[in-house]
Order: structure tokens, then C-alpha cells, then sequence
């Protein structure tokens, strides 16, 4: 009986319980309301409630012939039992069974790539990208130390922009200079919303940056510049040319004041070359961000020797930024493959979603 289904289960169980009555009144003494003995007057109080005994029992019914009703009490409870818990693992899957963890990983770069896209001048860059779909990278266009003082910039853009943030792991952002905040913020906020009209004048959606780095930025607390660089935050973020990632980077190169930090997505903590680099950990220069999340942060370390024990240096950046830069150049105004070597080297950091 106990491998049949709950309903068909339970059919058998009414049938034992029906019978239940008779069974208990041919052993035991049944009294009636008030406690009195009525006895041979039929009147059964509990049957009554169940209504009239089946004239033959359920195909279940033959299992109850003769039993005791602690047995059959028993059985009831059993039945019970597993007809709950089968209904209920046919209805609710079990925690471990419906929980998933997201275990995403993935490394994360950002790239001050200046480079005119002249010929192939931008061909290096696709195909890193393209080798390291896992990597995040956030690659800074600069067409003429902004985005010009045309709405659109030089043709060779039209074509070179879309090519390169058609690949899914790439967020492309615009460069503006900001002097320290002295630079009058009407002139900044042109620059964002030539780049934010791209796709507008453009007439084509694909021609776009989806967020501005605003190139030195100021490290000394002045109440009047937080208010600078918030007023330019807002600004990207409001701007839908710029969307869906209105992403906002500030560099000012090294570790600013802690009322900076809150404005942007991510600051750069660190651009300067790799000698520096060694001063400003001997100096302690990153302690005041040490508890700092990390995946706010940006370092970029030019000019690193080739001597340089690479995987040691990845730590000691990593230590302070998840977003990292290396290069063994000056400049950027040509593709640094330096970064071929650091990329299949770096560790992975869980993805913020």
C-alpha cells in the first residue's frame, strides 16, 4: 500500500478510518455524550462525523481487516507522512537544487589609447580585445585633446570608433581635460556634449563613447572644485548620447582627497612612470586607500623597464587598483603592446553586475 500515490493512499486510509467505529466498539466500552453508556443504541458519535461506514472498503480496505486501533492510527500517521512529503517534493524544488552562485570572473583594464586611426594604426587594439573577451577594458579615445571643436571629429573616426566597441567587452569613453578644475567648467561641459551628440550628428547609434575621462583632475580639497567635478558628473550621467553607461572616470594621477572619490565611477590613483611608482609605495602614498573598494580605483604605470619582474609588478598595482595600465613607453600616442604580456598574466576579480 505504502508505494501507491498519496491520493490513492489516502483513499485507503478514509476506508480503514470508516471501519475504525466498529472495530473500536467491539473491544472497548464507547460512551456517548455527557459520558454515559448507551449501550446497543448504535449511536456513534465518531463515525457520525466521518458519515456512514462504505458498504465495502477501498481496494486498500482488505490491509485494515482486523486492526487494532493504534495500529491503524499508526499507519494513518505513516501514510500521512509520505503523502506530504511527495506532494511537497513535487512542488517546491529543494534549496540546494534552485540556488545558483554567480562565480563570473573577470580581469579589468583601462587604456589611454590616443592613437589616430589612421590604416591598421587601430588594428593591434581590435585584436587584443578580441583575444581576451574575458578582460573588461575601458579604452580612452582622445581625437584632438578632446573631442575637437567640430561636432564630429575627422572622418577616420566614423569608422574606427564603431569597429572597436562593436566587441562586448569594450566600454569606450571620451578624453577632456580639465586643468585642475581651473579650466572654465562651460568649455568642459561643451566637450561632453560634443562627444553625447555623436551618434546624433553622426546619424549613426554605433558612433559613440559611453563615458568621459576627465584628465587632471585635482588631489587638494577645495569645497568649490568638489562641487566643479560634481556638476560634470551629473552632467555625463544625464546625457542619453553617452548612455547606457554614462560611465565617469577623474584622473588626478595620484591619491586625491577623500571628498573626490565619491563623484566618479573610478579615479585614478596613480599615472606616472615606473620609478615613481617604487617612490610612492616606499612613501606609503596608498595607505590612506587601503581600505577603499578597489574596483573604484585605476593605476597606470608608463615607462616600465623590461627588467621589471612583470608578475610582481601586477601585484603591487593590484594591491591598490583592480583597473591597471603597464606600459615600457612614454607615450600614448602609439599602440603599447606591453600590455600583451600583462594581460594574460593578470588575476581575475569577481564582476560587479
Amino acid at each position: 500500500m505504502f508505494g501507491e500515490t498519496p491520493s490513492r493512499i489516502l483513499a485507503g486510509v478514509l476506508g480503514c478510518m470508516a471501519l475504525l467505529p466498529s472495530a473500536v466498539s467491539a473491544s472497548h466500552p464507547h460512551f456517548g455524550r455527557g459520558g454515559h453508556h448507551h449501550a446497543g443504541d448504535g449511536h456513534h458519535p465518531s463515525s457520525a462525523r466521518l458519515g456512514p461506514a462504505p458498504t465495502s472498503a477501498p481496494d486498500a480496505g482488505d490491509d485494515c481487516d482486523g486492526a487494532e486501533p493504534s495500529a491503524v492510527s499508526s499507519a494513518i500517521s505513516s501514510i500521512l507522512a509520505v503523502a506530504s512529503s511527495s506532494a511537497v517534493a513535487h512542488v517546491y524544488p529543494s534549496a540546494s537544487a534552485s540556488a545558483t552562485v554567480n562565480t563570473a570572473t573577470s580581469a579589468r583594464v583601462i587604456i589611454p589609447f590616443y592613437v589616430y586611426p589612421s590604416a591598421g594604426a587601430w588594428t593591434p587594439m581590435e585584436e587584443l580585445v578580441s583575444e581576451f573577451p574575458d578582460v573588461e577594458f575601458t579604452i580612452i579615445i582622445n581625437p584632438d585633446s578632446g573631442p575637437g571643436s567640430s561636432s564630429l571629429p575627422d572622418a577616420s573616426f566614423l569608422s574606427a570608433v564603431p569597429a572597436l566597441t562593436s566587441h562586448s567587452n569594450v566600454l569606450a569613453i571620451g578624453y577632456v581635460p580639465t586643468q585642475k578644475g581651473t579650466r572654465a567648467i562651460a568649455d568642459v561641459e561643451k566637450d561632453v556634449k560634443t562627444y553625447a551628440g555623436w551618434p546624433s550628428a553622426s546619424g549613426n547609434s554605433s558612433f559613440a563613447v559611453h563615458g568621459i575621462f576627465f584628465d587632471e583632475a585635482p588631489n587638494a580639497y577645495s569645497a568649490d572644485l568638489v562641487s566643479y567635478y560634481q556638476q560634470l558628473a551629473t552632467l555625463v550621467k544625464d546625457s542619453t548620447g553617452l548612455g547606457p553607461e554614462n560611465y565617469v572616470v577623474t584622473n588626478p594621477g595620484t591619491v586625491p582627497d577623500a571628498a573626490y572619490l565619491d563623484i566618479p565611477d573610478s579615479t585614478v590613483v596613480f599615472e606616472s612612470p615606473y620609478d615613481s611608482f617604487l617612490s610612492a609605495i616606499s612613501a606609503g602614498t596608498f595607505n590612506s586607500i587601503s581600505t577603499t573598494n578597489h574596483s573604484s580605483l585605476a593605476s597606470m604605470v608608463y615607462s616600465v623597464p623590461d627588467s621589471v619582474d612583470l608578475p610582481t609588478l601586477i601585484t603591487q598595482v593590484g594591491n591598490i587598483s583592480e583597473q591597471i595600465f603597464l606600459g615600457n613607453t612614454s607615450t600614448y600616442m602609439a599602440y603599447d603592446s606591453y600590455m600583451n604580456k600583462v594581460i594574460p598574466m593578470l588575476p581575475t576579480v569577481a564582476k560587479s553586475s
